[in-house]
């Protein structure tokens, strides 16, 4: 893929090539979202190509049959100081270097194809100024709420260069303002076939919990300081009558931080639970692992979206998240879930006393959010708007790239 390629008219009905941009090793929400969706996208004509570093996803990528190339961003120092503040001129100055050379590998890579898709935070100014390089649309997928900041302006000014976004929540673009044109809300989805509800599965039960046959609440993803999972520890230990005998099961490893969060995490949820709690580490088995819990609970401080969330959903489990970020724009307190204040052990815990004590409850939101995800969520639907989206930007760039010719 790295030099020019003879391409159809994108145009046209008919294929569309598309250059995935990830630089995470690792397959996080993000990722499972984009290997979801990739067979779909093929579906509609659209041929991807993954560039990543090797890890667990360009191996799952491999595994559904689909083209890798190997791509490493360099390392970031990132765009806070030791503090929180600014960092200085010599700190800018190699992130812009380190932009400028992973932008020119990029665009290497992107002659090849007619779009080019961005799928982590940290490859979306790179792969913005790869597609002025190349002269090829950019679709950038924002799957993050940065803060206020340099960042955030970082942000803006790789969606302002790019053709297209897709947000995955109300609350991501609400971020980046309503400045792109080509800025769509395209929530996340889940294969409704995949994700479904169905008995527990008895070895994954031993695995969750030292004691099976108790209730297990369940949170899945990763180990990271905003993810809240201290809060869920603590509100497992204020639990009153029946719900005290439930278990928690922490399945995910850290992902943004060093482990240290982890560690503490870990020695708190001894000294409060004992056995009740068990960090089981990532696992493969997803769908397998949310029908054999009871309540699937995410307490982030400020959650993009919660796709772990929707496919517990999607799997006939209960849920209790934050109300905040984009997890009201699709949990309805009392109705397909409960939603509680973010950082509150207490509030978890009334919400937990509630679910756990009340099995009719839980049938109730479970059957009433699976609805909604069959009828408002499916993968097979976000990959037409995804695929819209493609060909819409190819034929902007195409009309332009007419239009130039003409004028000269």
């Amino acid at each position: 893929m790295s030099g020019k390629a003879t391409r159809p008219d994108p145009g046209a009905p008919g294929r569309l090539s598309v250059l995935v941009v990830s630089i995470s090793p690792e397959v996080w929400g993000a990722e499972r979202s984009l290997l979801g969706l990739a067979p779909l996208l093929e579906e509609q004509g659209v041929a991807l190509t993954l560039a990543s570093p090797p890890g667990r996803l360009s191996e799952a990528w491999s595994s559904l049959g689909l083209p890798h190339v190997e791509f490493s961003a360099p390392d970031r120092l990132g765009l806070r100081a030791d503090g929180g503040g600014r960092p200085g001129v010599r700190a800018l100055s190699k992130e812009i270097a380190s932009t400028a050379r992973s932008a020119r590998r990029l665009a290497q890579l992107a002659r090849g194809a007619d779009v080019v898709h961005s799928n982590s935070l940290w490859a979306h100014l790179d792969c913005a100024v790869a597609g002025r390089l190349a002269r090829r649309p950019v679709v950038l997928e924002l799957h993050d709420l940065v803060r206020p900041g340099l960042g955030r302006v970082v942000l803006r000014a790789s969606v302002r260069l790019a053709s297209g976004g897709i947000a995955v929540s109300q609350a991501v673009a609400d971020t980046v303002g309503t400045g792109l044109r080509r800025l769509r809300v395209i929530p996340q989805a889940v294969d409704p076939e995949r994700f479904h509800p169905g008995p527990p599965d008895a070895s994954w039960r031993a695995r969750l919990s030292s004691r099976p046959d108790e209730p297990i609440v369940g949170v899945v993803g990763r180990v990271d300081p905003e993810k809240g999972i201290r809060t869920v520890v603590q509100a497992m230990s204020m639990l009153d009558g029946p719900a005290r005998r439930s278990h928690l099961a922490v399945v995910g490893a850290p992902g943004l931080d060093d482990g240290a969060y982890e560690a503490q995490v870990r020695a708190e949820a001894s000294d409060l639970l004992g056995e009740r709690a068990r960090f089981v580490g990532p696992v493969d088995e997803v769908p397998a692992v949310l029908r054999s819990l009871d309540v699937l609970v995410n307490a982030s401080t400020s959650e993009p979206f919660g796709l772990s969330i929707l496919e517990a959903q999607a799997s006939g489990v209960p849920v209790i998240g934050t109300d905040a970020g984009g997890i009201p724009e699709f949990v309805t307190d009392g109705r397909t879930g409960l939603l509680v204040a973010p950082g509150r052990p207490d509030a978890l815990a009334a919400g937990l006393d509630r679910l756990l004590g009340a099995p009719a409850l839980r049938h109730e939101l479970a059957a009433a959010a699976r609805h909604d995800v069959v009828a408002h969520h499916t993968l097979a639907a976000r990959a037409r708007a995804v695929a819209d989206l493609y060909r819409e930007v190819a034929r902007a760039r195409a009309t332009e790239g007419a239009g130039a010719g003409a004028a000269r």
